[in-house]
């Protein structure tokens, strides 16, 4: 009787402390975001309403030893309704609504050109690497990463997820000028990484090839085209 007690004061305490305290909430936010993205993000201002309200100004994750951009991505604002309940006690986080306002996007490709003997022929070919870690998995054919065994595997899924006034800017080494676009403004239901749902990832392949099916070089599209096998 006294065990149970106890976990009951313990797990009461646990929620008091950390969704009643808006800086140990802003932290776990970050942490899990740097983690999952593997890049650092930082941000303008942090706000918190218990029990499951999160707004972010001036959202920045930054980039990895590139050349051209500092950020991969920014937002003016991003707003999560989170379902408590699902975070604390279920398997399958569920985020009710998920708001992005005017996103910004940095795509930034590295062209090179390698030699390779094909058939006994020299030939000249292009490698490419980006800053999403997108096209260099493709040209490679770089597994899947594998993580970690977790005690508790938590899988997430959004109800709800809008995009809005959103613009993309991409550089390309071997072209000297910047594509500046505006992309379309986007609407996804139940997208997570459970398989019972729409993958997180073809979300992001449908605004990837929004972006491309926007540049208007021809040269430029065509490099794109071939860095992620389209």
């Amino acid at each position: 009787m006294k065990k149970i007690n106890w976990f009951f004061i313990i797990l009461f305490f646990f929620i008091l402390i950390l969704f009643f305290n808006e800086k140990i909430v802003e932290k776990y936010f970050f942490y899990k975001i740097s983690n999952w993205l593997e890049k650092k993000a930082d941000f303008d201002e942090f706000r918190y309403n218990f029990p499951g309200s999160i707004s972010v100004y001036g959202l920045k994750v930054r980039n990895k030893d590139t050349k051209f951009y500092k950020n991969t991505f920014k937002a003016d604002k991003i707003f999560l309704n989170l379902d408590l309940n699902s975070y604390l006690f279920k398997k399958l986080v569920i985020i009710n609504e998920l708001k992005i306002e005017n996103p910004e996007f940095y795509l930034e490709i590295i062209e090179k050109k390698i030699a390779s003997n094909d058939n006994k022929e020299d030939k000249i070919e292009s490698a490419f690497k980006d800053n999403i870690g997108i096209a260099e998995k493709i040209n490679n054919e770089v597994p899947d990463k594998v993580w970690p065994k977790k005690v508790r595997d938590i899988n997430f899924l959004i109800l709800k997820s809008h995009i809005i006034n959103g613009k993309a800017f991409i550089k390309i080494s071997s072209i000297p000028n910047e594509s500046k676009i505006k992309l379309s403004s986007f609407k996804f239901t139940n997208v997570g990484n459970d398989k019972k749902f729409q993958h997180y990832k073809s979300a992001l392949e449908i605004m990837l090839f929004d972006i491309i099916g926007r540049v208007k070089d021809f040269d430029k599209r065509k490099i794109l085209e071939k860095a992620y096998n389209l």
